[in-house]
């Protein structure tokens, strides 16, 4: 993403390092002495500091309203928010704030740390005789269902996007109400790299009438299919720069790769005895993260279990660095990321019944329990030393504890990959110049090099089960980088032409591409839930072994000896317990469309029936569920999250299900 700020860093520089912030509002001024007081009840870090200036700088000086902060993970963007804010209400009169996210993982943290002012009181924002602000910054976090009253009664109101969008009707009422009020707003968008999207960007687009200030923040600006949101970015402040501080911000992060004789990452097909490996699957991979529908290969259960041993190992190390460092003050935690939900509860049954590794699984089948449980994970009165994962626990998932990562697919998404290794650089002991690590199982086939040369990690190659390392792991310290000669910056020219958007102004007439499908029922039967495969156990014939000195000569060596492994565990054969199971999945599916679609529970009943009768005419073949056979209950379940995928693949489709009920 295109850096704006580049051209005034000598002139921003010296005004900040001045202490007397000239060509201000003498509010601002104030404010800004407060904040940064040495006796301040919790300091804010050093680059959080200098994020605040920089947005009051380019707001007053520079005379900018829509800024964006690139942050990295772990680097405490929060209490920047909770800064600008209190900036905004004390200097600039803004009441009303509005703070979006894209999930309910996101919500939940903002909100841990708004509610009651939280934020505000522990840094102590509000200079002497405005501390009263506070009572007027209440919280209010929107709900599916609920009534608009608390946007009106209260200054910080909190929620995800979709609860503003124009396709439901929870989102045109809340929307309205913001934008019939006479107050001006300051609008908060943060995991910002979620913007560009077309009902996304148009709700955006609807406040600015209201909005007088817009503030994005994300760790990861820059997105796979190349579009950024439309803010200016003044501050970038990465993994590295992170690493760099002293006491350090975030954990170093250091990667061990498996012996390539050990561990073969090969993929077969159980019903043509096809075999793939990893480099071939990138196809696959992709398909997952674009989220059109997962595919059904599971890694084989043997090298699985090769580099879950070894994972198991780095957390032995953690635990005792944990000891020592730590003080056991907290306990480290497995984080397994999979890429299909067969591939993870494989992990999980492998991680509790062989290794006696209590281990909890979250997926988009999880139910709101589950998902609690891996927000408390890493505490003392949490019982889980492993979380497995499919596509979840991404953005907005702070657990501190989580030290080891074990990757157990390929990442195509560079935002993915970021997000993935964040949820790991937080730290647990903060204020002391302790080097963290996050461990990172990663195998060499699955080509992340990119993402370790991003994170600057430190690479251990050949790693063996049992292989144990201790300190000499950690990466030598990092010197941060400034710019120096701003004068021999090369600017960008503007386009020669201004970009207009084709909107009106008035709300009546946003527009948001999404469909109208009277006839709702043609497009279920249209979608296509074709037989794809699954993995198995394979075995090496034989290891290639090349040269590194340029010669063509190659060695055929013998395969590795097979790795004994227990029995699998019994395979569900019981048709009634697959019916439930089934049952139980499609009305987790219909509940999690209809709070996407802002619409109240009050349909839950009605989709799922729908969603149920859909199953039985394309997966079922023509069956009920109490009438469908072993296989064919199996067949549905393997293919049941394809369903999802496809209904949000078409959007408006869940509002015309429920706009237009057909009898029976």
């Amino acid at each position: 993403m295109y850096y704006s700020f580049a051209p005034y860093e000598l002139d921003f520089r010296e005004w900040w390092q001045s202490h007397a912030y000239p060509n201000v509002n003498p509010l601002t001024r104030d404010f800004l002495i407060h904040v940064t007081r040495p006796d301040a009840p919790r300091r804010l870090w050093r680059h959080q500091e200098e994020a605040l200036m920089r947005v009051v700088y380019a707001y007053e000086l520079l005379q900018e309203r829509e800024l964006l902060l690139n942050i990295v993970t772990g680097g405490g963007k929060t209490a920047i928010i909770g800064s600008v804010v209190a900036w905004l209400k004390v200097s600039h009169g803004i009441n009303k704030f509005l703070l979006l996210c894209p999930n309910t993982i996101v919500r939940d943290r903002l909100e841990d740390d708004f509610k009651e002012a939280k934020v505000f009181r522990d840094f102590g924002f509000f200079p002497p005789g405005m501390e009263h602000f506070t009572n007027e910054l209440g919280l209010h976090v929107m709900q599916p269902g609920e009534g608009p009253q608390g946007i009106r009664d209260n200054g910080v109101v909190l929620g995800n996007i979709q609860q503003l969008y124009q396709s439901n009707i929870s989102g045109k009422r809340n929307l309205a109400v913001l934008m019939g009020s006479d107050e001006k707003i300051a609008v908060f968008n943060d995991e910002a790299h979620n913007t560009p999207a077309v009902e996304y960007d148009n709700t955006l687009f609807a406040l600015k009438r209201i909005c007088r200030f817009r503030l994005d923040t994300t760790a990861t600006p820059d997105r796979a299919d190349g579009k950024a949101p439309d803010t200016k970015m003044i501050y970038e402040y990465g993994i590295t720069d992170a690493q760099a501080e002293v006491p350090p911000i975030i954990k170093n992060v250091v990667v061990y790769q498996p012996k390539l004789t050990a561990v073969e990452l090969t993929y077969t097909n159980p019903e043509t005895g096809e075999k793939r490996t990893v480099d071939q699957m990138d196809e696959e991979f992709e398909r997952i993260e674009r989220g059109l529908s997962s595919t059904q290969w599971v890694t084989d259960p043997d090298p699985m279990r090769k580099q879950i041993r070894i994972a198991l190992d780095r957390l032995k190390e953690q635990n005792r660095r944990a000891e020592t460092l730590g003080k056991s003050t907290y306990r480290p935690i497995l984080f397994v990321v999979a890429i299909t939900i067969k591939d993870a509860e494989q992990s999980r049954e492998m991680l509790e019944k062989e290794f006696n590794v209590r281990t909890l699984l979250v997926t988009e089948e999880s139910d709101e329990k589950d998902r609690e449980a891996a927000r408390h994970l890493g505490k003392k009165d949490s019982p889980y030393e492993a979380v497995v994962s499919v596509l979840m626990l991404r953005e907005g998932w702070d657990v501190p504890a989580v030290s080891v990562i074990l990757l157990l697919r390929k990442f195509s998404s560079r935002v993915y990959g970021q997000q993935v290794v964040g949820r790991g650089l937080r730290l647990n002991v903060r204020g002391e110049d302790i080097q963290e690590i996050c461990a990172v199982v990663d195998h060499e086939k699955l080509q992340h090099q990119w993402l370790w040369d991003m994170v600057g990690a430190r690479i251990r190659t050949d790693v063996d089960q049992l292989s144990m390392f201790g300190d000499e792991d950690l990466p030598p310290k990092r010197r941060q980088q400034f710019v120096v000669n701003s004068d021999l910056l090369i600017e960008i020219p503007k386009p020669s032409e201004e970009e207009k958007a084709d909107f009106d102004d008035e709300l009546a007439n946003i527009r948001v591409e999404t469909g109208d499908y009277p006839n709702w029922q043609k497009i279920l039967d249209e979608f296509d839930y074709t037989i794809e495969t699954e993995i198995t156990r394979v075995e090496i014939d034989s290891v290639e072994g090349k040269m590194l000195d340029g010669s063509e000569f190659k060695e055929i060596r013998e395969a590795p000896a097979v790795y004994h492994v227990r029995k699998p565990a019994e395979v569900i054969t019981a048709p009634a317990e697959l019916a439930d199971r089934l049952k139980n999945s499609v009305r987790d599916i219909a509940s999690d469309l209809l709070a996407e679609d802002g619409i109240g529970s009050h349909e839950l009943g009605y989709l799922y029936g729908v969603l149920m009768n859909h199953v039985g005419r394309k997966m079922l073949n023509g069956k009920t569920v109490g009438t469908a056979s072993v296989e064919e209950l199996r067949h549905a379940l393997n293919r049941i999250h394809m369903m999802s995928a496809n209904i949000k693949s078409k959007p408006g489709l869940v509002n015309s299900i429920v706009n237009y009920k057909t009898e029976g």
